[in-house]
């Protein structure tokens, strides 16, 4: 009689383990679709949030988060690959709940077990919708990928050239070097008599950029600038308060001063 009684406990000691691991399991799947939430609704924010409180770069329970829109990308796809994996875990405990079920005769663990089958189909379903809102924005991303990664043309760069102690002749021969070869020329260009030094000009011969994508532009503009004056310029990043904010990747001004 004890040992029918101890055969019968095993069993509901086994089931409640059993059951134990798939709440943690429901628990887990449930914060990585939160985070698969944000990633989706808000990718930007979530970036934000991550970039200002120090991490340039990292992950968390697989999803990637990252400061560029073609990063960013990845680890939506990376997040939609995961979502699939969650809804396979999720359909196998489904089916597993199911099955323990069946073989229970206890009242209350049955119903626990029920409300976890539906809170695991609820969320199922909630997981469906989310790959669903990734695979749209994926799509959506895919034109402005395209043309992130799309090699420009030196042509596309556009440089604006403000000179120091130079006469018009001059600035307009250098512009026509920088045409020549191949680079684009911005319409705000101009030269200004020595004695007559804005105060928004730079102390020295500068390249400025817009962008941190622009920064290997800019160096070797900088070193075409040396070549077609003899001079030393330096590379620095501007604050471009009056640069088109969608053309800060092609946009460079040129403070060039006559030694």
């Amino acid at each position: 009689m004890d040992a029918d009684k101890q055969d019968v406990r095993k069993p509901r000691i086994s089931v409640f383990i059993s059951i134990g691991k798939d709440l943690i399991s429901l628990l887990r799947d449930g914060a990585l679709f939160l985070l698969a939430v944000l990633l989706v609704v808000f990718p930007a924010k979530l970036n934000s949030m991550l970039i200002d409180a120090g991490f340039k770069e990292g992950s968390v329970a697989g999803f990637k988060w990252q400061s560029s829109l073609v990063n960013s990308n990845q680890a939506l796809e990376e997040a939609q690959a995961r979502i699939s994996e969650l809804q396979k875990v999720s359909n196998d405990q489904v089916k597993a709940l199911a099955e323990a079920r069946a073989l229970l005769t206890d009242t209350e663990l049955k119903q626990r077990i029920t409300k976890l089958e539906k809170d695991n189909i609820a969320q199922k379903e909630s997981t469906g919708f989310v790959q669903n809102a990734v695979a749209q924005t994926i799509k959506m991303n895919a034109p402005l990928i395209e043309k992130i990664q799309m090699p420009l043309n030196k042509s596309d760069y556009l440089v604006g050239l403000q000179t120091l102690g130079i006469s018009d002749e001059e600035r307009i021969a250098i512009n026509a070097k920088l045409s020549s070869d191949g680079y684009g020329l911005d319409s705000i260009t101009w030269s200004y008599p020595a004695g007559e030094r804005p105060s928004w000009f730079a102390p020295r011969s500068t390249v400025f950029y817009y962008s941190a994508s622009a920064l290997p532009v800019a160096q070797g503009l900088a070193r075409f600038m040396k070549a077609a004056t003899k001079q030393n310029f330096v590379v620095q990043r501007g604050a471009g308060l009056g640069v088109d904010p969608n053309r800060r990747d092609v946009t460079f001004f040129v403070h060039f001063i006559k030694e």
